[in-house]
């Protein structure tokens, strides 16, 4: 089998599991961003900065309640994925593990909230809250991630979703009704864990013989380190603004960073289904495959992202508006900025984390995510007193670079990319075209709430077009794939 068949067995493969995955998440998605909506309707900005800025700080206990577990796991499941003996025991050392660090950093947590928080902000609130962190026991998803059965978690997350958005429409009625909120979105977290535990019986059975919780220690704590990092750079614009300004202010950040995480959501596709086939080829030194899926997928991640982000550019501010409320116009501004995190991000995170860790690079990891961290920590000192929730998005979008930079330089020295630069070449090419699209568009019909579909859609096309045209060697493929498809049918 030559390296052309290979490529092609590898991208169907990945196509199959990223267009199903992709097809889930939109249903995902989908009810989350109606919740918002409706809930940025009914609740005050200062209300839902409160319930974000609680659930920011509560973010924090959880990454140190799960140590590297989600992480590690993913590898780990996917390493003895075929043998159940292995898979089971493996499982419920990490489940252990789990369960032992999320009881003392609960119990840190709400020692944390009864001698700081209670002080000065809304006790039950952060009481209500703080359930996920105990609920972290047992939340397992790493171990489906590690078995790919992204359509199980998919299907999954899009039936608690849609549980927990008819309970806001039932019981958050009024600006008053935070607890409520609150109380809902730890009920779809409790909900999703309880019926993974039930459906692992599936594939697993739990033992407490043989185990060696020992051999994980290392790793997991390693691992701590690099996803306490990332949440820091992730989290910590939040924790800054909401201590260094209003919790309206935060309200604003908080709608801007939810719509840009959904939109982060799609172009991370690709790398959530690649993680457990780039360990599996790295265990085997199948280094020629593992190559050709990081090239496709950072190809696949370009073309993905920029049509996105030339789009948020054009009609950011006049979508937030319309949707969640005239109020909301600054958080479309805000969205302008954070949109660059969806090209840099999933290129730092598949061609630095993913290709690290498979290959036991923690701490290159760490070093690389705590630069990121530093960076954001010393921007969001000097640009939110003066930009408020845009300089947190400033800090969010310089911290993304430096860690993209310095992924791709530690991440050299383990893969070799292929020829992408003319695919994001024709990309920009692409985007600038879809670009030139809106422009005209909106001259035509205005830019409008009502409009946004049918220009959208036209703009899309543009962008497919002109890759074409340009012969756009991905695009070609899955047209050949596509076509191939229809003639066996």
């Amino acid at each position: 089998m030559d390296l052309w068949d290979r490529g092609v067995i590898v991208q169907k493969s990945l196509v199959k599991n990223s267009v199903f995955y992709m097809f889930y998440n939109l249903l995902n998605m989908l009810f989350p961003f109606i919740t918002s909506i409706y809930v940025a309707r009914i609740l005050l900005p200062a209300s839902v900065g409160e319930v974000a800025y609680a659930q920011n700080i509560v973010s924090y206990f959880s990454v140190l309640a799960f140590l590297g577990i989600p992480t590690y796991g993913v590898r780990e499941i996917a390493k003895v994925r075929n043998n159940k003996k292995e898979l089971s025991i493996v499982f419920s050392e990490l489940f252990i593990i789990n369960g032992i660090s999320t009881f003392f950093f609960s119990a840190a947590y709400y020692f944390f909230v009864i001698s700081v928080v209670a002080k000065n902000s809304n006790l039950l609130l952060y009481c209500v809250v703080g359930l996920t962190v105990i609920l972290n026991m047992l939340n397992i998803s790493w171990f489906f991630e590690g078995l790919e059965e992204f359509g199980y978690i998919s299907l999954r997350n899009a039936v608690f979703k849609l549980i927990m958005f008819v309970l806001v429409v039932l019981m958050v009625k009024s600006e008053n009704d935070i607890i409520q909120y609150a109380l809902i979105s730890v009920l779809g977290v409790a909900g999703n864990n309880i019926f993974n535990i039930v459906y692992s019986k599936k594939f697993i059975y739990f033992t407490t013989k043989d185990l060696n919780l020992k051999r994980h220690l290392r790793p997991i704590f390693l691992l701590l380190f690099v996803n306490l990092a990332i949440e820091i750079y992730t989290l910590v614009d939040t924790t800054m603004l909401g201590t260094m300004s209003s919790k309206e202010n935060v309200a604003y950040y908080y709608y801007a960073s939810k719509v840009n995480k959904i939109f982060l959501q799609i172009t991370n596709t690709v790398t959530m289904v690649l993680v457990p086939r780039i360990s599996l080829y790295y265990k085997e030194k199948k280094m020629e495959e593992f190559n050709i899926v990081l090239t496709k997928a950072l190809k696949i991640i370009c073309i993905m992202a920029i049509p996105i982000i030339v789009g948020v550019q054009f009609v950011a501010p006049t979508a937030f508006a319309g949707v969640f409320g005239d109020i909301y116009f600054k958080s479309g501004n805000v969205e302008k900025i954070l949109s660059l995190v969806l090209l840099i991000s999933p290129i730092g995170y598949l061609l630095g984390s993913r290709v690290m860790l498979v290959s036991n690079h923690e701490s290159k990891m760490i070093f690389c995510v705590g630069m990121g961290a530093v960076v954001n920590v010393i921007g969001n000192m000097i640009l939110i007193p003066r930009y408020l929730e845009m300089g947190a998005a400033m800090a969010s979008v310089i911290s993304e670079v430096v860690v993209m930079v310095l992924y791709l330089q530690q991440g050299r020295k383990i893969f070799k990319l292929g020829n992408y630069q003319f695919t994001v070449g024709k990309a920009l090419i692409a985007g600038i075209g879809e670009g030139v699209s809106l422009c005209v568009m909106n001259k035509l019909f205005g830019i409008s709430v009502s409009s946004f579909v049918f220009e959208g859609v036209f703009a899309i096309v543009v962008y497919l077009i002109i890759l074409l045209l340009l012969k756009e060697d991905m695009i070609m493929q899955y047209m050949k794939l596509f076509l191939m498809k229809l003639r066996m049918n």
